[in-house]
């Protein structure tokens, strides 16, 4: 018998939409709070507390250089390619030139994803090309072009600063020469609170509060001691950025520790694994 294209198929057994969107509502009777009386946030973090973090590289065997990071819930996975001859059109280029696409995975988050979500992966895309390119040492590779992938696995909550960190990983893994590397750090302003590393759960909620006035996101060279980026949405007071500012610098130095280790036990398992070889 003919399949009827006309019906949508589905499984045997389904489930209502509200047991998957449970991440997205607060409780208004039990006056649920971003903040409680003691200071402390919903996972019992202070304001200026992050999450555990985890930091591995040559997760992508075909990619000259990726790197996977776990800040929380939230998970992403960086691929990098190249440097690769451009097109003759763009011969006379002294510098090499970075291009970074940023993706979200139809299985990030429990909301379907939306024109809007496309639109936002473009932006992210462009200032992942801002963060980035004041790190990298383009004038090695003239006339060539580094191409950088990010796939957002699960949006736990400050998914784009783990996107800077993880496409540094990546290049410095893939062995690009760079200035130093770039770490994402963000803060979402709640009242007079400023919540460091905010999760997905905290950024719902503040926003259907309504009690949320602004958000500041980030890229810290720490070898430099420059900031590469800097994005903010809503509306903050001088004071509360330049508070901001310097919290979050303290927090990109804390993790550049991380990934500078990273980076070593990387180096000395290649190692390892080349001598092996050899013997």
């Amino acid at each position: 018998m003919p399949q009827d294209s006309r019906r949508n198929c589905h499984t045997d057994e389904s489930y209502h939409p509200d047991r998957f969107l449970s991440i997205c509502k607060f409780n208004t009777q039990n006056n649920t709070t971003v903040i409680n009386d003691n200071g402390l946030r919903i996972d019992g973090r202070s304001s200026s507390d992050s999450r555990p973090i985890f930091l591995e590289t040559g997760f992508v065997t075909r990619s000259k250089g990726s790197s996977y990071i776990e800040i929380g819930n939230t998970k992403v996975i960086c691929a990098c390619y190249g440097p690769k001859q451009l097109q003759s059109k763009d011969t006379g280029l002294r510098k090499g030139v970075l291009s970074c696409e940023l993706k979200y995975a139809s299985f990030a988050s429990a909301v379907h994803k939306t024109d809007q979500a496309n639109m936002l992966e473009k932006e992210y895309s462009v200032l992942m090309v801002d963060a980035l390119s004041p790190c990298i040492i383009l004038d090695r590779f003239p006339k060539a072009q580094v191409d950088i992938f990010v796939t957002i696995l699960e949006d736990g909550g400050s998914a784009f600063p783990a996107a800077i960190t993880a496409a540094s990983l990546a290049l410095a893994d893939a062995g690009i020469e760079l200035y130093s590397l770039a770490i994402g750090a963000s803060l979402q302003q709640h009242k007079e609170w400023a919540l460091v590393d905010p999760t997905h759960e905290e950024e719902n909620m503040v926003a259907l509060l309504g009690e949320c006035t602004g958000s500041l996101c980030i890229a810290y060279m720490p070898g430099l001691s420059q900031v590469s980026m800097v994005s903010q949405q809503g509306y903050i007071t001088h004071q509360q950025l330049s508070q901001g500012m310097v919290t979050l610098i303290e927090l990109c130095k804390d993790v550049s520790t991380l990934v500078r280790r990273c980076l070593v036990n990387s180096i000395q398992r290649k190692g390892q694994q080349e001598s092996s070889v050899g013997d």
